[in-house]
């Protein structure tokens, strides 16, 4: 189990480096004045009170976060079982 668990261990490590280095570039661009150049002249940008930042392209970020918590717990967790 403790091999397993390691195996795991690594797994869920490389998942969490590669989602802050994801989330980091995500945010690089995101900030930057390449994304949504022309945002401000559309007037469909803004409906109501509701804004389109295009804030959903930090998902795949945040998923992948997401996974390597749940594999690191796991990890944990098996290591721990006798």
């Amino acid at each position: 189990m403790r091999i397993l668990s390691t195996f795991i261990g690594i797994t869920g490590t490389a998942c969490l480096g590669a989602a802050l280095w994801l989330l980091f570039k995500t945010a690089a661009f995101y900030l930057s004045t390449d994304y949504a150049p022309n945002a401000g002249l559309s007037f469909s940008y803004r409906v109501g009170h509701l804004e389109a930042d295009g804030s959903g392209i930090f998902a795949p970020a945040f998923l992948l976060l997401a996974v390597a918590v749940f594999l690191l717990k796991f990890s944990f967790n098996l290591w721990r079982k006798p």
